[in-house]
């Protein structure tokens, strides 16, 4: 499958906030499904739920649903398909014994951690064979306006 790239338009106006940012939205998700399929790691309800434990700690069925907008029941169903995989495991919540947490196994991790190496050597070889030096610090450059954009701003906006 081949991806349409549009050729940069360079004009004396500056780009309106709007545009760029359908414009970041649009090739970030293309981006994000290419590599996935590439390094044959599809996105799924299990992937997503261990990159969440593995982001927040251990977690409720009910948080994790919450996050992911599902309902329980649908959430209860990917940690029971985790559990019998060995990926995730349950203890009582230490807060309320009446809860469980679920936090991940070490195959759990190791199973992430492998997903998440796939996806970034994909990326990291075609950053090597598609960019030039230049390039690559251009875009070295984006990575820390984005981590900026999507940092907790505790000062509040800034310009």
């Amino acid at each position: 499958m081949s991806i349409p790239v549009k050729p940069a338009q360079h004009s004396s106006q500056a780009p309106q906030a709007e545009q760029v940012a359908e414009q970041l939205r649009s090739i970030i998700g293309t981006l994000v499904r290419k590599v996935r399929g590439e390094a044959q790691t599809p996105s799924s309800a299990q992937s997503e739920t261990l990159g969440f434990i593995d982001r927040n700690g251990p977690a409720s069925i009910s948080e994790m649903a919450a996050f992911r907008h599902v309902k329980h029941q649908s959430m209860r169903l990917v940690i029971d398909q985790l559990e019998s995989q060995g990926l995730v495991e349950r203890a009582p919540d230490p807060a309320d014994g009446r809860k469980q947490l679920i936090s991940l196994t070490d195959l759990g991790r190791v199973t992430l951690a492998q997903q998440r190496n796939q996806r970034s050597q994909w990326l990291a070889d075609r950053l090597q064979q598609k960019t030039t030096t230049a390039e690559l610090q251009t875009l070295s450059d984006a990575v820390h306006i984005l981590e900026r954009l999507v940092a907790d701003d505790e000062a509040g906006p800034s310009r």
